[in-house]
C-alpha cells in the first residue's frame, strides 16, 4: 500500500522581534529614566533667583536662567516612573494587521555631587506582540499573540551643566518570551497552534547628550540625543506535533539592535510662588532596527523549513515624534511629572504615555549667600 505523502505549511509569529518592536515606548533606556529634572541651585549661585515672598530660611533657589533649573544640588535622590506604550509593529503588515503594546515600571536611585550624578535602577515589564492573520500556500492561519517579560537593571552616571549634559548608562534584563507558531497539514483539519516559551537576556548601553540654548528669562531650547545599543540572546526550544509526528525546533539567536530618538525640546519654567511649574514639547526623529545579524525565523523539523512571518521583518524603520510633558517641582525639590506623545511611521502611529516622581533628601548644607557676607547663618531646608 503506498505511503501517503504528508504536505506540511507552518506560521510563526516570533516574539524575537518583541523588544524592537516595543522600541517605541518601552526602549532599553527610556527619558523617563535618564532625562535630568527641574532642581534648585544654592543662593550664593550667580544663578539663584531672589526669592518671590520675601525672606527664606532655605540656602537654595530655582534658577534666574532656564538652564539653571536643571543644575543639580548635593544629596540623595530617588524617582519612582512608568509609563504604558502600543502601536503597530514598525516595518509593514503581510497579511492582516500586527501591533504590540506594553508597559513598565522602574526606580532609580542616585546621588549629586555639585555636577556629577551617580546612580543605579531596577525595572520590570511585561509585552504583547499580536500577529496577523496570513494564507500560506492556500492554508489560512489565524494570529496569535506572544507575550513576554523582562526585569532587570544597571548603572548610570550624569555631568550636567546650566548649558548643557552628557549622560551613559550600562544595564541587561533577564527576560521570558513565547513563540507561537501554527502548523496546517494535509492528514489534519484546520491548524494547530503551540507557543514554546524561551528564556534569554539583554545587555543594553546607552548615551545621552544635549544641549541648552536660552530663548527669553522663561524660555529654553535644548537639542538632545538619546542612543541604545542592546544585544539579545534567546534560547531555543522544540515541540512535537502528533499529526505530522516530527519535532518541530524554534532556534536559539543572538541580535543587535539600535534605536535613536534625536531632537530638540522646548522647556518654559513658571515660577508658581516657591514652587516651579515646566511645560515642555519635544519635536524628535526616531529610528530602530537591527545592526548586523538578524536573528532567524525559520521553524524546522531538522530536514525542511516551512515558515511565514505576518508581521513582517522588522530590519529598520523611522518615523517622527511629538511629546508633550509637564514637571511641577515643590519648594522642598519634590518633582512630580507627566508626559505624553506619538511616533508617526509608515506602517500606523503608535503612543507612548507615563509620569512619575523624584524626591530629594540629605546632601551637606552650603554655605549661602549670606554666611558668605558674615550675616547671621540661615538653616538650609531641603
Amino acid at each position: 500500500m503506498p505511503i501517503r505523502p504528508v504536505r506540511v505549511d507552518v506560521y510563526r509569529l516570533d516574539a524575537r522581534l518583541l523588544p524592537l518592536g516595543a522600541g517605541m515606548g518601552w526602549r532599553s533606556f527610556s527619558r523617563d529614566l535618564l532625562e535630568p529634572l527641574p532642581q534648585k541651585v544654592r543662593e550664593s549661585s550667580p544663578l539663584a533667583d531672589p526669592e518671590p515672598e520675601g525672606p527664606s530660611t532655605s540656602a537654595f533657589r530655582f534658577s534666574v536662567q532656564p538652564g539653571g533649573y536643571f543644575s543639580d544640588r548635593d544629596g540623595w535622590r530617588l524617582r519612582v516612573f512608568g509609563n504604558g506604550f502600543g502601536g503597530p509593529l514598525i516595518s509593514g503588515v503581510a497579511g492582516g494587521p500586527s501591533s504590540v503594546s506594553g508597559a513598565q515600571m522602574g526606580l532609580r536611585l542616585d546621588y549629586a555631587i555639585g555636577d556629577l550624578v551617580i546612580g543605579a535602577f531596577g525595572r520590570f515589564g511585561s509585552l504583547q506582540a499580536q500577529g496577523g492573520s496570513v494564507n500560506d500556500f492556500a492554508a489560512p492561519f489565524n494570529g496569535q499573540s506572544a507575550n513576554g517579560s523582562l526585569g532587570g537593571g544597571g548603572v548610570l552616571v550624569q555631568f550636567a551643566k546650566p548649558g548643557w549634559f552628557i549622560g551613559a548608562a550600562l544595564g541587561g534584563d533577564a527576560l521570558t518570551t513565547d513563540q507561537p507558531f501554527g502548523i496546517s497539514s494535509s492528514n489534519a483539519i484546520g491548524a494547530r497552534y503551540s507557543t514554546a516559551s524561551v528564556g534569554g537576556s539583554a545587555l543594553h548601553l546607552a548615551t545621552h547628550v544635549g544641549g541648552r540654548i536660552r530663548l527669553s528669562d522663561r524660555q529654553v531650547l535644548e537639542p538632545s540625543a538619546l542612543l541604545t545599543l542592546t544585544s539579545l540572546s534567546l534560547g531555543g526550544a522544540t515541540v512535537f506535533d502528533g499529526f505530522t509526528n516530527r519535532f518541530w525546533s524554534v532556534p536559539a539567536s543572538s541580535s543587535t539592535v539600535g534605536t535613536a530618538d534625536i531632537g530638540v525640546t522646548w522647556r518654559a519654567p513658571l515660577p508658581q510662588g516657591r514652587n516651579l511649574l515646566t511645560p515642555s514639547v519635544r519635536l524628535s526623529w526616531l529610528g530602530a532596527g537591527f545592526l548586523g545579524q538578524v536573528p532567524p525565523n525559520g521553524v524546522t523539523d531538522g530536514t525542511a523549513l516551512a515558515t511565514t512571518l505576518p508581521a513582517g521583518p522588522i530590519s529598520q524603520s523611522g518615523g517622527l515624534g511629538l511629546q508633550a510633558g509637564l514637571a511641577y517641582t515643590l519648594k522642598d525639590n519634590t518633582t512630580f511629572f507627566i508626559r505624553g506623545g506619538a511616533g508617526f511611521y509608515g506602517a500606523g502611529t503608535a503612543w507612548d504615555v507615563g509620569g512619575g516622581v523624584q524626591l530629594r533628601w540629605g546632601g551637606a548644607p552650603r554655605l549661602s549667600a549670606g554666611q558668605a557676607r558674615g550675616s547671621e547663618p540661615s538653616t538650609a531646608n531641603p
